[in-house]
């Protein structure tokens, strides 16, 4: 049985997948953990299937061998930050101002950034400043476009046309019109607020790998 290895994004943990995978219980699923909020964990899977959220995606490109028994995207990216050939990104000067404030109040913006995402009086007292503050500058230049254009295998991106932190038109940028799928007012959390059709997409995913 394919492996789920589940990726989370910026400013959350490994327990942000617990709807999703709730709606999931046949499946052999491991959880990468970052160390936002505790002990980091990184487990080796062979060929999984790949479930990333945000930056998880971008991060899972660099960090996670191939090869892969496929890919589901949400609400993620390869780039976030604008380039010559990749306009659609958000500003440079955005991330950076980011970080400036986030060396000053690590708290404070990471509860805005939660909040801006659509979580209700997000809780950062256990939040660990020095992997996000890292996490974060590599946010701003990190660029894994061609790792996902060689990736060779089954892909899905899923992708909300009201998330305010990766705009449709990112999302457009990011993927062939035949692998996106863009939910109706959708926004930057689909596995928390659209957990069914995440998982209904993620089982047609797993039904094309052999």
């Amino acid at each position: 049985m394919t492996t789920l290895l589940c990726i989370h994004g910026w400013g959350f943990g490994a327990g942000f997948w617990d709807s999703l995978l709730d709606r999931l219980p046949d499946h052999e699923v491991e959880r990468v953990d970052m160390g936002f909020y505790g002990e980091g964990h990184l487990p080796v899977v062979a060929r999984p299937l790949v479930v990333a959220h945000s930056m998880g995606l971008a991060w899972a490109l660099a960090n996670i061998p191939r090869p892969w028994a496929g890919l589901l995207s949400v609400n993620a990216f390869a780039r976030f930050t604008r380039a010559q050939h990749f306009i659609e990104g958000v500003p440079p000067r955005m991330v950076e101002r980011m970080q400036a404030r986030f060396e000053v109040e690590p708290q404070a913006v990471t509860a805005e950034f939660l909040t801006r995402c659509g979580i209700d009086r997000p809780d950062t007292s256990a939040m660990d400043a020095a992997p996000l503050g890292e996490a974060l500058a590599w946010l701003g230049r990190c660029d894994e476009r061609t790792s996902l254009l060689m990736l060779s295998c089954p892909r899905l991106a899923l992708a909300g046309l009201s998330d305010p932190i990766v705009p449709p038109a990112m999302s457009t940028a990011s993927f062939p019109p035949a692998e996106l799928i863009l939910a109706e007012g959708g926004g930057h959390l689909l596995p928390l607020t659209h957990p069914d059709w995440v998982a209904a997409n993620l089982r047609q995913l797993l039904a094309r790998i052999a």
